[in-house]
């Protein structure tokens, strides 16, 4: 599983260490991902989701369905795989 996060999309960037004479040398920045339950009470259920932490502050201050908008995803993105393409059964 990459490190993204399902939210925002952002992931880990490469750059270089810099010493004190100048040698460039590679490295990465990994993002801060927590696993968290999200409950969507559109499908009335709960979804764990790998997020960032900066992603989760941005959840509780807009909500789920505004901070996704924001960023171009759908919630399809939480979604589990085994749970896409289900249809709820009307009562």
């Amino acid at each position: 599983m990459a490190r993204k996060c399902v939210v925002t999309g952002k992931g880990t960037i490469s750059g270089n260490n810099v010493s004190h004479s100048h040698l460039k040398t590679r490295r990465n920045w990994k993002i801060n991902l927590i696993k968290k339950r999200i409950f969507l009470e559109d499908e009335n259920r709960w979804v764990t989701v790998r997020i960032s932490t900066r992603a989760l502050r941005t959840l509780k201050k807009k909500g789920i369905k505004a901070a996704i908008k924001d960023n171009g995803e759908s919630l399809k993105a939480l979604a589990p795989k085994k749970y896409v393409g289900i249809q709820k059964k009307a009562i």
